[in-house]
């Protein structure tokens, strides 16, 4: 399963890596013919494996967080991570060991010293950081320590999930790597004597050379670079190998402390977290957006690839990729925003209701948030609410085009809907359960349901309580005589009433009941003498999966069923009893027998039927032109 599981990641990777001619794609072959004739620096040579690499060898690569993935050159050639590891081991030390833990055994200051620097707290011999071997090594002891006999495993488990494919050691850069690292094994024995190595040194400082020696291409360094840029999601496979706390704490230290000495004219020049390794590579992340890896092999006198870095330092340029260089954040948080007049719900009311309503309904303010509502975003949402609830006091918020709430922007949110309701206004939330809203307690808000599934039903709510605020009663089905029938039965003469009524069937119906069903034969019109009815049809939803979706709902007097009963079709939709209620079901048989024994009145009821349908009509396409211009 596993294997398998990384085939299909390996295969649609590949299939990324091919895009048509783009801009982008030229931009790159640019950079690559550009400083492919770059000849400074050397391979590494105090790892004997490592000095055999061509140095002409050069890759560059680019995936996106939308998952598009960009190459040219040496991208598939294979190489050993080295240090590019060490970011990627420190938080998966800090999840599966805590913050407090790695706190105790490993710094995160920079040294301004070389990669190999003996660099310890003089005092409690803690590392520096753990972007240096000391603190690399230190880090990867954790690991070992914590799981002594599947340390291994869960290190290539972890990458695995990070590149989108299963990784490899490269046995002979390993075997190097052990045979000559005597200034990493000092360290190592160092660490013991401090007690930030607990037990046998030997042990993780072997894990530590396999972890080195791990074999990556370009393709999946850049993948692993916008899994970090993803907020620790990987946007090729959807999994997760990091949580997004994790993610930020990696990226602070691979911009202090990424390149070591050079760190300070890197973070100046580039302006973006990085990471560098001696077998070549260099990974650097623009957070948001994507992730940027380079191959080739020949290094510079800190140890950093000369061609990565140029590469690096072009694409910043070009492109203002620095964290340092962001443009102000200038575009609305809102979508749409329209009063109550200019939409209403799918629900029919009688009369008196749709009377009241026309005169109040733009108290209600509904509201189409959307994008990423981190904290600035909150806060551009909250004044733009402040403007348009000057003259409304009931706010629907529809979260559909919303992508992320973050933790902390949520508790903000949340804060000033509280806020809106000790003000009067009722704040109804729409589709909000992806962004964790709907388990939100919200102060004096327990006593209505406050978030919906559909907008639909999150307006028809609002237009109640529009209705209680005036006239309650007109809410109490009870109370409502015959005069207030609305629909069809309003349209036809009180004197057809009585013949219509004798000649149907009166049946009752409870909630959840359908009345009618997808596919039924068309032989039947309903008229509805108490209840109310909602007519639901199956959607496919973006997620492939059938989601209900409501057409209408209709009120004493209204009718349903008429088109099918019209045009002799089968039902198209389902219709079900939302409360327990009747309705006047006229069959065919006895429609015809009152066509031949009574025209005049099969007349009058075809009239008021197309003038019924017609209001439908009229009131579903003045919605839609609405929704053109809203």
């Amino acid at each position: 399963m596993a294997s398998d599981r990384a085939l299909l990641c390996s295969d649609l990777l590949m299939a990324s890596s091919s895009p048509k001619a783009t801009v982008i794609q030229g931009l790159l072959e640019g950079l690559h013919d550009r400083f492919l004739s770059l000849d400074e620096g050397a391979p590494a040579d105090y790892i004997p494996e490592l000095a055999k690499a061509d140095p002409h060898d050069f890759g560059i690569a680019i995936a996106t967080v939308d998952g598009r993935l960009y190459s040219v050159g040496d991208t598939n050639k294979l190489f050993t991570i080295q240090s590019i590891s060490k970011p990627f081991v420190y938080g998966l030390a800090l999840d599966l060991l805590g913050t407090e833990r790695m706190k105790a055994k490993v710094g995160v200051e920079p040294s301004g010293e070389a990669f190999n620097a003996i660099s310890l707290d003089p005092a409690t011999g803690k590392p520096r950081n753990p972007m240096i071997n000391a603190g690399a090594i230190a880090t990867t002891a954790q690991i070992s320590s914590n799981d002594p006999d599947n340390a291994e495993e869960i290190l290539l488990d972890y990458f695995a999930a990070l590149a989108g494919r299963r990784l490899m050691i490269d046995e002979q850069v390993y075997q190097s790597e052990r045979a000559t690292g005597h200034r990493n094994r000092a360290i190592s024995h160092l660490l013991r004597n401090f007690n930030i190595i607990e037990s046998d040194p030997e042990q993780a400082l072997d894990l530590y050379f396999r972890q080195c020696s791990i074999l990556v291409n370009g393709h999946d360094l850049a993948v692993m670079a916008a899994t970090l840029a993803c907020q620790g999601g990987n946007p090729f496979t959807g999994s997760q190998p990091l949580t997004s706390q994790t993610t930020t704490k990696i990226l602070a230290l691979m911009a202090t402390c990424g390149t070591y000495d050079f760190a300070g004219q890197w973070l100046y020049d580039v302006g973006m977290p990085a990471k560098s390794g001696v077998a070549g590579g260099v990974l650097a992340v623009v957070p948001g957006r994507l992730g940027i890896a380079t191959y080739s092999p020949a290094l510079d006198s800190l140890g950093n690839s000369v061609r990565g870095i140029a590469v690096c330092q072009e694409l910043s340029k070009q492109l203002g990729l620095s964290l340092f260089n962001q443009y102000p954040e200038n575009s609305t948080t809102i979508r749409r925003s329209y009063k109550g007049s200019q939409r209403h719900s799918r629900r029919f009311r009688p009369p008196a209701q749709l009377s009241c309503l026309q005169q109040n309904r733009d108290s209600l303010r509904i509201v189409h948030a959307q994008g990423v509502l981190d904290f600035a975003a909150v806060e551009r949402l909250i004044a733009e609410l402040a403007q348009l609830l000057i003259n409304s006091w009931i706010l629907v918020i529809d979260f559909a085009n919303v992508s992320e709430l973050p933790e902390e922007s949520r508790h903000l949110l949340v804060q000033e809907l509280a806020s809106l309701r000790c003000e009067g206004v009722i704040v109804l939330l729409v589709r909000c359960h992806h962004l964790g809203l709907e388990a939100e307690p919200l102060a004096g808000l327990d006593h209505q349901p406050m978030t919906f599934l559909h907008l639909d039903q999150a307006i028809e709510r609002a237009e109640d309580l529009l209705l209680e605020s005036v006239q309650p009663e007109k809410l109490d089905q009870s109370m409502q005589e015959e005069h207030d029938y609305g629909g069809f039965l309003e349209l036809l003469d009180p004197s057809y009433h009585q013949i219509l009524f004798s000649i149907a069937e009166l049946k009752t119906f409870d909630v959840g009941d359908h009345v009618i069903r997808k596919g039924d034969a068309g032989d039947e019109l309903f008229i509805v003498k108490s209840g109310r009815f909602t007519v639901t049809i199956d959607l496919q939803g973006k997620d492939g999966i059938l989601h209900q979706s409501r057409l209408a709902t209709f009120e004493p007097g209204m009718c349903f069923g008429e088109i099918a009963f019209l045009s002799r079709q089968t039902r198209s939709a389902d219709v079900i009893a939302d409360l327990p209620g009747s309705c006047w079901v006229l069959s065919r048989p006895a429609f015809d027998a009152l066509r031949l024994k009574d025209p005049n009145t099969v007349t009058e009821m075809l009239l008021a039927l197309t003038g019924d349908l017609g209001k439908k009509l009229g009131v579903t396409s003045f919605q839609l032109m609405l929704m053109e211009y809203l």
